[in-house]
C-alpha cells in the first residue's frame, strides 16, 4: 500500500471527528437514560460546543445521583470535554480553509492550508498559512485517537454504573 498523501490524511481527519462526534451523541443518550429519540433530536439541535457542554453537565449529574461511582469521574470527564473542544477547533480550522497543492524544498508533495479569520475586536483579517506533509497530520489522528479511546472508557464506565454486577 502506498503511503498516504496529505489529502487522505485530512480526509481521515474529518471522518474520524465525525465518528468522534457521534460517540458524544451516544453517550448523551446513554446518561440521560431515557427516550434515545428524544434525546436524539434534542442533541441534533445543539453545535458541536453546547454538545459539548450539555455531555458535561449530565454527567456529573449522573455522577452525582449514585454511589457507585468514582469521585474523580467528573474532573477527569471534563478534562475530556476540554480536548474534544480544541480537537473541534482545530476541525473547524481544517474544514474551513483553502487548500493549494504544495512541494516542499525536499519535492515531497503536501498542502498549503491558509486560513482566513476576522478580528472584530482589532479590526482587522488574520490570514494564517500552514504547510502540512502527511505526517503533519499524526499529532492530530492520535489526539483524536486518544479523545475516541477515553470517550469509549466512559461510556463502558457509564453502563458499569447503571448496570452493576449484584
Amino acid at each position: 500500500m502506498n503511503a498516504p498523501t496529505a489529502y487522505h490524511q485530512l480526509g481521515q481527519f474529518v471522518v474520524s471527528f465525525q465518528h468522534l462526534e457521534g460517540a458524544v451523541n451516544d453517550l448523551l443518550v446513554l446518561v440521560a437514560n431515557s427516550d434515545d429519540a428524544i434525546v436524539r433530536i434534542l442533541a441534533n439541535d445543539l453545535e458541536y460546543g453546547k454538545r459539548l457542554n450539555t455531555a458535561d453537565v449530565l454527567f456529573s449529574r449522573f455522577i452525582d445521583l449514585r454511589n457507585n461511582t468514582r469521585a474523580e469521574a467528573k474532573a477527569e470527564f471534563h478534562k475530556l470535554m476540554v480536548e474534544l473542544r480544541d480537537l473541534g477547533e482545530r476541525r473547524n480550522d481544517l474544514v474551513h480553509s483553502r487548500y493549494n497543492p504544495w512541494v516542499n524544498i525536499d519535492g515531497k508533495e503536501g498542502l498549503l492550508r491558509t486560513n482566513s479569520k476576522l478580528r472584530g475586536k482589532k479590526g482587522e483579517r488574520e490570514e494564517t498559512e500552514e504547510e502540512l506533509q502527511p505526517q503533519a497530520f499524526d499529532g492530530d489522528l492520535q489526539r483524536l485517537s486518544v479523545a475516541c479511546n477515553a470517550l469509549e472508557r466512559f461510556r463502558l464506565e457509564v453502563i458499569d454504573y447503571l448496570y452493576p454486577e449484584e
